[in-house]
């Protein structure tokens, strides 16, 4: 379930840790990242493969949610109950975790864990985090 990160990657998202933090989970969204470049057919008619786009980072600790834009700042959000506002699966199973929204020129931006592969398990995954967050509170009842 963790996507494969390059060493690039995997330097930027070590970077974002806390002392001793681990990762339960990490993985990357966009779709500009993922795209095939152009295939044989597509180059012989002149149609070139679209530049590879950095991928946002994203990672699960046993406290927060990190989300590393290639551009711009660490976006961070601590485990708690209702964290999860919303969650849109594609028919492919990826799909977003939304946990809230930003208001960008008129219109509404996502926030969260925004395009990456088996959304469904992410989200188990990240519920079971808050749960146990939750559970290890001493605020808890």
């Amino acid at each position: 379930m963790n996507a494969a990160l390059t060493d690039e990657e995997q330097a930027r998202l070590a970077a974002a840790l806390r002392p001793g933090e681990q990762c339960l989970w990490q993985g990357k969204g966009g779709a500009a990242a993922d795209s095939p470049p152009a295939g044989l057919l597509a180059r012989l008619f002149g149609k070139k493969a679209q530049p590879a786009v950095a991928a946002t980072l994203y990672a699960i600790t046993p406290k927060r949610v990190l989300a590393l834009p290639p551009q711009g700042e660490l976006q961070e959000w601590f485990l708690m109950l209702g964290l999860i506002q919303n969650v849109e699966e594609l028919a492919d199973g990826s799909g977003s975790i939304i946990f809230d929204y930003e208001e960008l020129n008129g219109q509404k931006i996502p926030r969260g864990i925004i395009a990456i592969p088996h959304v469904a398990q992410v989200k188990i995954l990240l519920a079971d985090s808050i749960d146990a967050a939750y559970n290890a509170s001493p605020w808890s009842v």
